[in-house]
């Protein structure tokens, strides 16, 4: 229907995966430890922490195990809101997520309380499917997007950028020159040698924040990028392999389905192709 909402989730999951999707994303941290990749930023998270993203911005949440992790987020399509409000109400709506990289908004503990009972009516009327619930859904998403425009706007006017811990500063660096080098292969000592840091220290940093290493990282991304592809183009799966950076095509072929669950021509011929 265009709308997937969780409220206060405390699942938990063995591997948490690098990916993407379609759509917008509302992330709202509740209770745990962990930091949140998305693109080419890390985000600390405390409790009240709200992140707002494109699905198509590979990301990647990063929990603690010695601490419970609760969560709420909403994924919902442009389309699904598209035809309920004015251009100008989009467009601003909207905006919020224009950033690359996500937003961050934090909301304080007088705030929470309101903003955790949006999620809670949303996930209500997903779960009931009550007469007019569609309508109800779109409503209830306006009205939350519209109380994180306000604060938005009065957040960014007087709060200063956060800034990054030494470490978190160098793993930013990391990402961004996968980001522009992932279908290149690169050795660890280029990347050394590219950013000035040590290599065992890139390893140790990069493990330490995002849960993955370098190399897992840089397959996944190229994976995720695959299934664009595979998605949105009818290029041959040997053109595709060669284009992210795969030695071969049965190396590729070997690497999405362990990192997707199934082969790229399945994947292809479920209905995500062209």
């Amino acid at each position: 229907m265009g709308i997937y909402v969780r409220a206060d989730a405390d699942d938990w999951q063995y591997h948490w995966p690098v990916h993407t999707h379609e759509g917008l994303e509302i992330y709202y941290f509740i209770r745990g430890n962990a930091n949140y990749i998305i693109g080419e930023n890390i985000y600390d998270l405390s409790p009240g922490d709200m992140l707002l993203f494109r699905g198509s911005t590979i990301h990647r949440v990063n929990p603690s195990k010695e601490a419970p992790y609760l969560r709420s987020y909403v994924n919902f399509t442009e389309s699904f809101l598209r035809e309920q409000m004015s251009d100008e109400m989009f467009g601003k709506l909207m905006s919020l997520f224009e950033s690359a990289d996500g937003m961050l908004i934090q909301w304080a503990p007088e705030e929470r309380e309101e903003m955790e009972a949006y999620f809670r009516a949303l996930a209500r009327e997903n779960e009931r499917e009550s007469f007019g619930y569609e309508l109800m859904l779109r409503t209830q998403l306006i009205q939350m997007l519209i109380a994180i425009y306000r604060k938005a706007k009065r957040m960014h006017e007087i709060a200063p950028a956060l800034q990054q811990s030494p470490t978190q500063e160098n793993v930013r660096r990391i990402l961004q020159y996968i980001s522009q080098h992932f279908t290149e292969n690169f050795s660890l000592q280029e990347l050394s040698n590219e950013l000035h840091l040590n290599k065992y220290y890139i390893c140790h940093c990069f493990k330490e924040v995002t849960g993955y290493t370098i190399n897992s990282y840089i397959v996944s991304k190229r994976i995720e990028e695959a299934k664009k592809l595979l998605r949105t183009t009818d290029e041959p799966i040997a053109m595709i392999a060669e284009k992210l950076g795969f030695n071969t095509a049965v190396h590729f072929s070997r690497s999405f389905k362990k990192y997707a669950g199934t082969s790229p021509q399945m994947y292809r011929k479920q209905g995500y192709g062209p």
